[in-house]
């Protein structure tokens, strides 16, 4: 949120500075999207402060004076807090029905069962919080409260930031596989050798929008950065979900010229 509401105000015209507590930008996924992400950032005139710990912020004036740890202060005519959200469960009366919530929200089964005869979807399940994700619980919930055989399947949901250029990112990052005892291998292609970034009419050189792929016999991972990226990380996000070997996607022939090329580019550059 912080990204995306940054770069629109960036563009309205406004000096950003983006402080961001974490080691790196968008810290849950692939350190390598955090790295040409603040390029980007940086090219447009927008400072990126990461692993800043912000200890006070007071009204000065007519703006705000943010205070961090080391004892700097930067003066700012508005302050913009995306710090994120939890689960508001409270005072639902969930006790009666035998629930307890925890911190992250409601606990759910694959069938989005919550308790007998209650189902939860959304935000509130503390899952992964986009209006996709809270869709499809509805539809497992709806199947599942018809009597129909639904399980919900978390492997390849889509996560973007609608920033300019997007950011896309399906299934595990390189730490998680590792984590899950897989052995990854990756591939990374830069758009810019793709034809598309020419007659796309926007300048997309070699700038820092790329495409990767991590698989382990099969596609378990990918992230893109560039133009439209939420729309063609879905090529990534199906092969992910129906563990599509590598060998059936080097395979596969990909229009031209389109950013879905470099996918296919990347896999075929995959050391298995």
């Amino acid at each position: 949120m912080g990204i995306e509401l940054g770069k629109m105000l960036s563009r309205y015209g406004s000096r950003v500075c983006l402080i961001q507590s974490g080691p790196r930008l968008l810290d849950r996924e692939e350190p390598r999207v955090g790295e040409l992400l603040g390029r980007l950032l940086g090219d447009e005139g927008i400072e990126v402060r990461v692993g800043a710990q912000v200890t006070s912020v007071a009204r000065e004036g007519a703006g705000v004076r943010v205070r961090f740890a080391d004892g700097e202060d930067l003066q700012v005519s508005r302050l913009v807090v995306a710090t994120g959200r939890r689960p508001r469960v409270g005072d639902l009366g969930l006790e009666t029905v035998g629930i307890e919530p925890g911190h992250s929200g409601i606990d759910i089964d694959e069938r989005c069962r919550a308790s007998a005869g209650v189902w939860a979807v959304g935000d509130v399940t503390g899952g992964g919080q986009f209006t996709h994700v809270a869709a499809y619980q509805g539809r497992i919930a709806c199947a599942d409260i018809l009597g129909h055989e639904a399980r919900a399947d978390y492997r390849a949901v889509p996560r973007v930031v609608f920033c300019d250029p997007e950011v896309a990112a399906v299934g595990l990052t390189s730490e998680q596989a590792a984590d899950a005892g897989m052995a990854t291998v990756a591939a990374e292609v830069d758009l810019a050798d793709g034809e598309r970034s020419r007659t796309y009419g926007r300048g997309r050189g070699g700038d820092g929008r790329r495409a990767r792929g991590r698989a382990a016999g099969d596609l378990v991972g990918a992230f893109a950065v560039g133009p439209l990226a939420g729309e063609w990380i879905h090529m990534a996000v199906l092969a992910v979900k129906a563990q599509i070997p590598v060998a059936v996607l080097r395979d596969t022939i990909a229009q031209f010229p389109t950013f879905s090329e470099s996918l296919i580019t990347a896999v075929r550059e995959l050391d298995i």
